[in-house]
């Protein structure tokens, strides 16, 4: 900040050869605020502050107040009181040194450009902080300082980057396959284990659409293998309809030998194309 502001040492320069204390108000207050509408509004809000001390018969920190609106009707830019300008209790130093922190960023990321009122008003209070958390006897003016100091602090700060949205991964389909001998629709014991999984996995997706896709392999005609996995299917979804499984919908639908696992020859024998498959669908 040394190099965009004037330095403490420069203001408190001025304040040496201003002499006796309380006269530098009268000064600061014939001239007229030179710079940038930030500047100006800075020039105003020490101009405020420098006779409210003043009329409180505090005319050190009266002087103290002025001599930084004088040099900002010069056209020099003043920056916030530094920490170790102030005499401050120990137990506040780290919160006023926080604070200046965040309004010296707010600063340097241009709030004085875009947003010269806030910007000023923010510098202005913390300045005010600082002088009444030094004399620490007026509870009530320390609060007012600090919180007007926050409100226009938090309207300059950058805008904390959102914290991104991510999106849950969309559910799958679950698929289970039921396995026929030859010739067979008739569900075993192992069958059922598969089906009562099945039905398991529906109730944890809540209420699915269920398609049953019958199937065989070559053996057979086409016309009988169409209706034999017509039956298969129509087994497998009794024993699921039987269960009172939650769906949206059930499907059913008979493929005969025309969708294999595995495909054959005409007449070949395959258990994985003798086959029931339930897909579950979120």
């Amino acid at each position: 900040m040394k190099s965009k502001f004037i330095v403490a040492g420069a203001i408190a320069g001025l304040f040496v050869l201003a002499g006796c204390t309380g006269q530098e108000l009268h000064k600061a207050q014939l001239m007229e605020p030179q710079g940038s509408e930030f500047n100006q509004n800075l020039y105003h809000g020490y101009i405020g502050l420098s006779e409210a001390e003043y009329a409180e018969g505090d005319y050190y920190d009266s002087d103290v107040f002025a001599v930084r609106a004088v040099a900002l009707a010069e056209g020099s830019n003043v920056g916030p009181e530094e920490i170790e300008e102030r005499g401050l209790p120990g137990d506040h130093v780290a919160e006023l040194s926080e604070a200046r922190n965040r309004l010296t960023a707010a600063l340097d990321a241009g709030a004085a450009e875009a947003d010269p009122n806030r910007a000023a008003d923010a510098q202005v209070y913390f300045d005010c902080w600082m002088q009444e958390q030094e004399e620490n006897w007026q509870p009530e003016d320390i609060t007012r300082c600090r919180d007007n100091f926050y409100a226009a602090l938090d309207g300059i700060e950058p805008a904390a980057a959102p914290t991104p949205v991510v999106s849950k991964p969309k559910p799958q389909s679950v698929r289970f396959v039921v396995y026929f001998e030859t010739d067979k629709y008739n569900i075993d014991a192992e069958d059922e284990t598969v089906i009562g999984e099945a039905k398991a996995a529906a109730e944890k997706l809540g209420s699915p659409i269920v398609k049953i896709s019958g199937n065989t392999d070559t053996v057979g005609s086409s016309d009988y293998n169409q209706k034999l996995s017509e039956m298969r299917a129509q087994a497998v979804a009794k024993i699921l309809e039987a269960g009172n499984t939650p769906v949206r919908a059930m499907v059913t639908e008979a493929n005969g030998e025309l969708k294999p696992a595995l495909v054959t020859a005409d007449e070949t024998e395959e258990q994985r194309n003798r086959r029931v498959e339930i897909i579950l669908e979120p």
